[in-house]
């Protein structure tokens, strides 16, 4: 029978075609399993890579850090942690063509902020034994506030502190001016008694000696003019810098501090008048001098018919006393010059020891502080090529970190310091240093960085002593009691007051030094103090001056409440926070590492890696059979490129 084949091949076609598409759509299935088998891969293979961080920089640093060589060798390690899921025997046959690291980013780039975004995250989440609810942006806002005004203080108290003295050596041109005046008055009573002795030569003598004295006159009124003069403009320059650092001051002590600056200001306005009366002396001077020089002749004169005289006959007899009478009497109505003025400084020798305490800070003030039994370490560490290096003469800035604008930060940065970097002990282990005083200072010789550290322990103390003393009305009378003793109770009253303030400074720097000698002693010191609290008086601040070194005084009455010498130094980091000290962390890190493995650097430590991988794969259902006949000996038909990023810091704080 014959029968038509089209139904069956229509039907053949049809089948083939929804095979076809069946295939078609597992292959795309497949397809898209492998790239997320793909992208696990990758993650997985780069998490593994990052796993090998550095375990030393870890255990003690609790820093993450992955050490390579070049980017060569972390290629290959990806590689080696590829190789498991491209040889497994599964739906997604693939073949690594090649791992290339796009961006590898180490620890000492980025300004620093890339260290200290992982110190903040360890610091955020690793302290467990810690109460950290009241570290708030109010409390760390205050903090720093309190750490500027004392800042401002001290630099101000200096600036003014120098102004006394300016006053004082203004005083002391008056002082020489009147030595002078005296000199004149003395030679003028030893000229008088030569003229009623008859001693001509002795009296030319005398008053030669007082044209000399008064020659010397106009010059000196010229330098104490100089002084007074750059007395005024450096007042002005000063009224400036306070105006700069009021914003940074509290109420109290800017009314404080604008009393004290009115005195100078003052005793300024006061020289003015002061100054006419020594003016006139340049003005008087020569006229003096024209008439001595006059006497003088006169005087010759009479020595001349003396020496010339003949008597008329034997009994004739030269009476000299009346020729010397017109030359006396002459003399009698010499009008003495005097500054008429109050001047000059009565008790030196306190003045001199208030001058010597403040002469300490640029001398050896380290031998003060330091506590009986210290041996300083004498260590001088090798900078040349440490992370620090980098930054050359580039300063504190901190620029892109994020601890210089949120105060909580800043915190907890210098908490993770004090936690894992050793300060000043009296004394130091075998390859230690101090690793604090190092990060705020920088220096490379152990004990200038503790010099630098102790010098600004003792101005923060120091500023913040002088506040305690201008708001205390009792500290402030017995400043003034002891400027009244020192400059005399005659003397003018705005001297007296321009040197009270210089004893207040010099006071607040006395307790100062106490201060930083019980914190390197390991006591405690509050941060603002009380009148309980205080542990100077000013008789023992003369003492020093006295004897050169601090007396050996009470402990303060604190209850144990007040700072350690690390809570200081926390502040010292808290306020002077910025990348250089973030790069000296880093410094400290490859220091103390190296010392066990040698040639480690931070620098060779990575962050963050970026990848990226190209995998050729094949399509499983077209590699059998027909399909492969039609298509050929061809294993790996398509490229999948992939790109995979390792951190150790938190997703948001990726790149």
């Amino acid at each position: 029978m014959d029968r038509k084949g089209e139904i069956t091949i229509f039907l053949a076609m049809i089948l083939v075609s929804v095979c076809a598409l069946l295939c078609g759509l597992a292959e795309s299935v497949r397809t898209a399993g492998a790239r997320c088998y793909l992208r696990m891969a990758a993650d997985s293979a780069v998490d593994s890579l990052m796993a090998q961080y550095h375990r030393e920089l870890w255990d003690k640093y609790r820093i993450l850090g992955l050490e390579y060589d070049s980017q060569e060798t972390l290629e290959k390690e990806m590689e080696g942690f590829l190789a498991p899921y491209m040889e497994a025997g599964n739906w997604y046959p693939m073949k690594l063509s090649k791992v290339q690291a796009e961006d590898v980013v180490t620890l000492t780039q980025g300004d620093g902020r890339y260290l200290e975004q992982e110190i903040l995250d360890y610091m955020k989440y690793g302290l467990f034994d810690t109460d950290w609810d009241e570290l708030d942006e109010a409390g760390a806002g205050e903090l720093l506030e309190t750490w500027k005004e004392g800042g401002s203080v001290n630099r101000l108290s200096d600036l003014y502190s120098t102004h006394s003295k300016e006053a004082v050596q203004l005083e002391k041109a008056l002082e020489n001016i009147n030595s002078r005046l005296e000199s004149q008055k003395e030679y003028w009573v030893q000229a008088r008694q030569c003229l009623q002795a008859m001693d001509g030569q002795g009296f030319i003598s005398r008053a030669g000696k007082i044209v000399k004295e008064l020659e010397r006159i106009p010059a000196l009124v010229g330098t104490y003019e100089n002084k007074a003069d750059r007395l005024r403009e450096r007042l002005e320059e000063s009224r400036e810098r306070y105006g700069e650092e009021q914003g940074n001051l509290s109420q109290e002590v800017q009314d404080a501090l604008e009393d004290e600056i009115a005195q100078y200001e003052a005793y300024v306005d006061k020289d003015g008048q002061r100054r006419q009366e020594v003016v006139r002396l340049r003005e008087y001077a020569p006229d003096r001098i024209s008439w001595i020089q006059d006497v003088i002749r006169e005087a010759e004169d009479v020595m001349d018919y003396i020496d010339n005289w003949e008597p008329d006959d034997e009994d004739d007899e030269l009476d000299e006393a009346s020729l010397w009478e017109p030359v006396e009497r002459r003399w009698s109505g010499y009008g003495m010059l005097s500054l008429g003025i109050e001047f000059g400084v009565k008790d030196k020798e306190k003045e001199g020891f208030l001058e010597r305490i403040a002469g300490m800070v640029t001398g050896g003030f380290l031998e003060l502080v330091l506590p009986e039994g210290t041996t300083v370490s004498g260590r001088k560490l090798k900078l040349d090529s440490v992370p620090s290096a980098s930054l050359g003469g580039a300063g504190n800035q901190g620029s892109g970190l994020e601890g210089t604008g949120n105060l909580v930060s800043r915190v907890l940065v210098g908490e993770y310091d004090i936690r894992f970097f050793q300060g000043f002990q009296k004394e130091m282990g075998e390859g230690e240093f101090y690793e604090l005083e190092y990060l705020i200072h920088g220096g490379n010789q152990d004990r200038d960085n503790l010099a630098g550290v102790v010098s600004r322990l003792i101005a923060l103390r120091q500023g913040l002593n002088l506040i305690h003393i201008l708001s205390d009305p009792g500290k402030r009378e017995e400043a003034r009691s002891l400027a009244l003793a020192i400059v005399g109770g005659t003397g003018i009253l705005p001297l007296v007051s321009v040197t009270a303030f210089l004893i207040m400074t010099v006071w607040a720097l006395g307790e100062a030094l106490a201060d930083v000698r019980e914190l390197l002693d390991g006591g405690r010191v509050p941060f603002l103090k009380t009148r309980n609290q205080w542990k100077m008086s000013l008789d023992q601040l003369l003492d020093i001056g006295r004897n050169g070194r601090l007396p050996d005084g009470e402990a303060a009455d604190d209850g144990g409440n007040g700072l350690s010498y690390k809570g200081y130094l926390r502040v010292l980091i808290f306020g002077g926070y910025g990348n250089g000290m973030v790069y000296r962390m880093m410094d400290i890190m490859e220091i103390n590492i190296e010392r066990g493995q040698n040639g480690f650097s931070m620098g060779r430590c990575a962050c963050m890696v970026d990848t990226e991988l190209t995998v050729s794969g094949k399509h499983v259902f077209f590699s059998t059979g027909l399909w492969k006949k039609q298509m050929g000996d061809r294993e790996f038909d398509y490229e999948t490129r992939i790109g995979a990023s390792g951190s150790y810091m938190d997703d948001s704080r990726k790149r």
